[in-house]
């Protein structure tokens, strides 16, 4: 009896393992689809020069949707992503706090509630994605953006989920005005399968950077860039569920023997719908 209830769950696993392990690493676009998705972005900044202290940081809720508007015929879908709502509360180096808040626009400073309303409820972008999360052309919004950061953060390899597969997207990061004239620094995010249960994968995500600029100051934009952290993908869904991603990361001496700037970032992103 013991003998023959082992067979039968052997039996059971040789149709149920293989069968999860075929499935691919996609996205399932499906015209009409909307993602609906909760995002908070905590930073701060101290930075010393002179032996003077100064500290800054930022406190940002916002909920945005994306939606397929259309699929053609390979598969590669157009999304367009609306700006639902916003809470943005700043605190610069010399004490200064800085609201704005769709919800509460009484509350807002005013100058940031001219300059940040009209961008609630209007379309940000519009991309076209295929399968495997690449972004193959940006109607609306910056391209340079999307290549630094996927709009769903993991741009996946043509290849069936496994545990502890792991692959690299390479991607430039460009530095425009103010924290640079156009230059180009080779970058890479490293994404390794760390589970798969249930149909969902624990994916780890780390960002390295190729090169650095010699000078310590122009190496800030970089740092802040630098993401770890873990993604939680729906396999069978085809979607992002969550995210967590942190940085904590310093540089020495940008402003002369002894300064120091430290940054710190917590952004966690949640599929609410």
């Amino acid at each position: 009896m013991f003998t023959r209830t082992l067979l039968s769950a052997a039996i059971l696993l040789s149709f149920t393992l293989p069968a999860f392990a075929q499935t691919p690493w996609q996205f399932r676009w499906q015209k009409g689809l909307v993602l609906t998705y909760k995002i908070k972005h905590t930073t701060s900044v101290v930075e010393v020069v002179d032996k003077a202290t100064n500290t800054s940081s930022s406190n940002l809720d916002l909920v945005n949707r994306w939606h397929v508007t259309g699929i053609d015929a390979e598969g590669v879908a157009t999304l367009s992503m609306t700006l639902v709502s916003m809470r943005n509360e700043q605190k610069r180096a010399n004490g200064e706090t800085l609201l704005f808040d769709s919800e509460n626009p009484d509350k807002s400073t005013p100058e940031l509630h001219k300059q940040m309303t009209k961008f609630i409820g209007s379309t940000l972008a519009i991309v076209r994605m295929d399968k495997f999360g690449r972004v193959l052309e940006v109607k609306q919004g910056s391209a340079a953006t999307y290549e630094t950061e996927p709009p769903f953060l993991v741009v996946f390899p043509d290849a069936k989920a496994a545990v502890g597969q792991a692959w690299r997207r390479p991607f430039n990061l460009v530095l425009d005005p103010p924290f640079g004239a156009g230059e180009k620094y080779e970058a890479h995010q490293r994404y390794e399968c760390k589970k798969l249960e249930a149909g969902k994968a624990t994916l780890s995500v780390a960002t390295k950077f190729a090169t650095a600029p010699d000078n310590m100051r122009d190496r800030i934009p970089l740092m802040q860039k630098e993401v770890q952290g873990e993604l939680i993908f729906d396999v069978d869904g085809g979607r992002l569920i969550s995210a967590q991603m942190s940085i904590d990361k310093t540089v020495e001496d940008h402003q002369g023997k002894g300064s120091s700037y430290q940054f710190k970032s917590q952004y966690s992103r949640v599929l609410v719908d």
